[in-house]
């Protein structure tokens, strides 16, 4: 009776073409959108075109455009005018552009009202290069004065990580908690055609015919994580860097946090209509609280606390250091797992006692 019931979820659930695009062919899209937004897209690697303007024969601007070609970060685009360079700018066609004049400061042309989050690198890289070309002293021939290092206690990243190492854990942890959605529609659509009144017509337990209809929503679950993350190692490039061990049991007890929430939605919404509109606002809001779509290292100290409040964000913390640092093993993750945990035996056992399997 329990593996009938169980092979008869697959089933619709498999012929759900809505519920199987928003849960395998959405996150690829997303994904691919961000990781290209924030520096992972098509043009990894290129070197970002800057114009730059100075007069004929200025030895000043000529050393600023060597020394911007030297980067890997930029490449210089020499521009017939000032003005040339200021409209380059202003209608977005370069995200920054350089006027170097004869003599008197440089002008650095950016638009001052992007976010500094936007801004802030490629106007600090290129003050950096003005610095450089202008200092009396050949700065490449000192000792650094500044030297970046990961303080004890954190392990090391991974080198050369691209965005796709944050939006595929993202948007994996934000679509994966959507099967929550889908095993709570599928409950309230059951308990509105009698399936349920007929199925505790059987000699069955009512938390063994609770177990068989969340058990197909587990394995779809994890076979959706399964193959998000297949395709941010195989098309993406996405890296693990700690225990693949550690990347599965965080990805379980995350599928499991997920149902276990379908099952507490099911329990408070009374018709589909109500948990179509609730329950995927709820959802946005838990990931986006939680970081999937802003990473929480970048929030106000009390956001990332309540980021926190959320499963998503133990799980993204979990997953960041799987992927991003080196060495982490299942220990190191144990913390996140068991937060996950927590957070489903708490779904589970609201679920368990709101629910009606007739209303």
């Amino acid at each position: 009776m329990i593996g009938a019931a169980i092979k008869k979820d697959i089933w619709l659930l498999l012929r759900d073409r809505g519920a199987l695009i928003s849960l395998f062919l959405l996150p690829i899209i997303f994904i691919l959108a961000f990781g290209s937004i924030f520096g992972g897209g098509g043009d990894k690697g290129k070197p970002r075109s800057i114009p730059v303007w100075h007069a004929p024969g200025d030895p000043r601007g000529a050393k600023i455009v060597a020394t911007l070609a030297s980067t890997d970060t930029f490449t210089p685009v020499e521009l017939a005018s000032s003005d040339a360079v200021r409209t380059g700018v202003a209608d977005e066609t370069y995200a920054a552009g350089l006027v170097i004049p004869d003599s008197g400061p440089v002008e650095l042309v950016i638009d001052l009202g992007q976010p500094i989050a936007g801004r802030g690198p490629i106007q600090g890289a290129l003050f950096g290069v003005v610095m450089q070309s202008v200092s009396p002293v050949d700065v490449s021939k000192l000792p650094p004065m500044v030297e970046a290092k990961t303080p004890p206690g954190i392990a090391r990243p991974l080198a050369n990580i691209s965005a796709f190492q944050v939006t595929v854990p993202g948007n994996a942890v934000l679509f994966g908690f959507f099967i929550a959605l889908t095993c709570a529609m599928a409950f309230v659509n059951e308990r509105k055609v009698g399936t349920w009144r007929r199925l505790l017509a059987a000699p069955v337990p009512r938390w063994k015919a609770l177990l068989a209809g969340l058990v197909p929503y587990y394995l779809v679950g994890c076979i959706q994580l399964a193959f998000v993350f297949a395709i941010g190692i195989v098309v993406f490039g996405m890296q693990v860097a700690g225990s693949p061990i550690a990347l599965v049991a965080l990805a379980l007890a995350n599928v499991a946090c997920a149902v276990a929430l379908g099952l507490l939605f099911a329990a408070v919404a009374r018709t589909e209509k109500q948990l179509g509109g609730i329950g995927s606002v709820v959802l946005l809001v838990m990931g986006m609280l939680g970081g999937c779509m802003f990473p929480r290292a970048f929030m106000p100290p009390f956001m990332k606390s309540v980021g926190l409040a959320m499963p998503h964000g133990w799980a993204l913390d979990g997953y960041y250091a799987v992927l991003v640092r080196e060495g982490t093993t299942l220990v190191d993750v144990l913390p996140s797992i068991a937060a996950l945990c927590v957070f489903a035996a708490a779904f589970a056992s609201l679920g368990v006692a709101l629910f009606r399997f007739e209303r």
